[in-house]
């Protein structure tokens, strides 16, 4: 229903005796900041709302100094809460069939393999087919839009795709979101994902093993071992080290 930019949710008077306490207004609007990140982590396929543009609205009715309070989730002022190169619900649902077909694709040319395989091919076939969008030339490069239909993303571009095509293979994935430090020893936010094996959960940073190559020297971009997996199926003690979860994952903010 939100494919059309105009859906209201309505909780009606559910969360009044939260506002009729000190500091709910506070605590609700955190709450639903976590709710909508933790939503958008689940469902990467949520790829045209603007969460600016949504607004969490709270009607209020006074009589005998009873308060009661009506809250609603719309966009507010504004005339849809969809980004602004998604002008239709039809050009979403369009764009989602294209996604649709292509993760499909995957699972089917995937099928017969062993889950360890599954997750290697599909993090070699990202790595291979997607560019770091360094100039963020791609109107998308935050979310599986621009990944997997533009070949260009950052981070949070590559993690949403991992993520998104690990749930057509049902093997268990969560988008995790924190800083990285860098090679250079810079730190700065970052995005990755956890994928479980074997009853296990590891880590696993497609855009690390898929490095940026400063200048055109070809033979550089053909990338051994050691630089593709650095980062793939790790432990805590290893991965930790450089990657650090602080659960803040904001709309353009992403490296």
């Amino acid at each position: 229903n939100m494919k059309s930019g105009t859906y209201t949710i309505d909780f009606d008077t559910r969360f009044s005796d939260l506002l009729n306490s000190p500091g709910g207004e506070t605590i609700l609007n955190t709450a639903f900041q976590s709710a909508w990140n933790a939503y958008t982590y689940d469902n990467t396929d949520i790829f045209y709302i603007d969460v600016e543009k949504l607004t969490l609205t709270t009607r209020t009715t006074t009589i005998a100094n009873i308060s009661t309070h009506k809250v609603q989730l719309s966009s507010g002022t504004n005339s849809k809460y969809l980004k602004n190169h998604f002008v239709s619900k039809e050009m979403i649902e369009g764009k989602a069939r294209l996604l649709e077909a292509i993760r499909q694709e995957i699972k089917r040319q995937l099928e017969g393999f062993s889950n360890y395989e599954k997750i290697k091919e599909v993090h070699n076939w990202l790595i291979d087919n997607i560019e770091y969008d360094v100039n963020l030339e791609s109107q998308e490069p935050y979310s599986i839009v621009g990944a997997l239909t533009e070949g260009k993303a950052v981070c949070e571009g590559y993690a949403r795709s991992f993520k998104y095509i690990m749930d057509a293979l049902d093997i268990p994935c969560v988008l995790v979101s924190g800083t990285g430090t860098n090679s250079n020893g810079e730190t700065e936010s970052h995005a990755w994902n956890y994928v479980q094996l074997n009853e296990n959960w590891y880590a696993i940073d497609v855009t690390w093993d898929d490095p940026v190559f400063v200048g055109n020297n070809v033979e550089s971009a053909y990338l051994n071992d050691e630089t593709r997996y650095k980062n793939f199926l790790k432990g805590s003690n290893t991965f930790f080290s450089s990657h650090f979860e602080d659960g803040n994952l904001t709309p353009n903010s992403m490296i």
